[in-house]
């Protein structure tokens, strides 16, 4: 708080845009849950428009900008973030973001519409997942929202509630994509442990195979030389004869990239050792 003051006593503007994806100071601080914050950048001179009240929760002024700009429910902050995304993304006063949401959403907004983060890009379920909003997230995916993607957002949070949602719209373990992965794969990629077993516990298959090198979690899992995460892939069915595109099954990549501590655990399998 008082770096924010010193910043602003010396003239730092407050409409500038920071984070990921960009977006002026006030929504940061509604995103971060800081009442506080927020009204030392409103006495500042941030701007509360349409977007920010979303954020803030103020709906007359989201009601307001909307008879006066229909089209507002389209049109991006100049981060690039839209209203109904602001709403969902907010920690504070989430009834009355959860009300504006609906409110957008009646008005016509888009509600898979995306916006570009850091290497990805997200969509309003993502942030009320992150807000911990289990209201707006669910108003999302009952007004359509990809469930498939709200239950990867949902398990990488370790929102395990909200992802028992996903799973009641309709979403498949199977069908969850993270980074071009099946979802199973790149929580193992990246030693997701925990939402790795949530997941094979509600039937994820450790035999898709991705779309660039045709590995498998199980081939994923031997890369890692994660000798506990491969013995749950194959207790829940793991196969290790499957071969990626250069014809490698899981051993061939653990041999390939030095995991000794693998090899008797995937000693069923045969192929190339080079």
């Amino acid at each position: 708080m008082a770096c924010l003051d010193w910043l602003l006593a010396n003239g730092a503007d407050p409409e500038l845009t920071g984070a990921w994806p960009p977006a002026r100071a006030i929504i940061v601080a509604a995103f971060m849950g800081r009442p506080e914050c927020v009204q030392r950048l409103r006495k500042a001179g941030a701007k509360v428009d349409g977007f920010a009240a979303a954020a803030l929760g103020e709906r007359k002024l989201v009601e307001k900008v909307l008879r006066e700009r229909p089209d507002f429910v389209q049109e991006r902050d100049r981060g690039g973030l839209t209203a109904l995304q602001c709403a969902a993304g907010s920690e504070i006063a989430p009834a009355g973001t959860v009300e504006i949401a609906r409110l957008l959403i009646e008005a016509g907004a888009d509600v898979s519409v995306r916006t570009k983060s850091w290497n990805n890009e997200v969509d309003a379920v993502y942030f009320a997942v992150r807000s911990f909003n289990n209201g707006i997230f669910e108003l999302l995916l009952d007004h359509g929202a990809d469930p498939h993607g709200a239950l990867t957002s949902s398990v990488w949070a370790k929102r395990y509630d909200f992802a028992e949602s996903a799973l009641a719209h309709g979403a498949k373990p199977d069908l969850a994509v993270a980074d071009g992965q099946p979802l199973l794969n790149n929580l193992v990629r990246w030693g997701q442990m925990q939402q790795m077993f949530w997941l094979l516990a509600r039937g994820a298959s450790a035999n898709l195979p991705d779309n660039r090198n045709w590995w498998t979690a199980v081939h994923q899992a031997a890369s890692r030389g994660s000798v506990r995460m491969t013995r749950a892939l194959l207790d829940a069915g793991g196969d290790l004869k499957r071969r990626d595109k250069d014809g490698r099954t899981p051993r061939d990549v653990a041999i390939r990239m030095s995991r000794e501590k693998m090899l008797a655990l995937l000693a069923p399998a045969t192929g190339a050792t080079a």
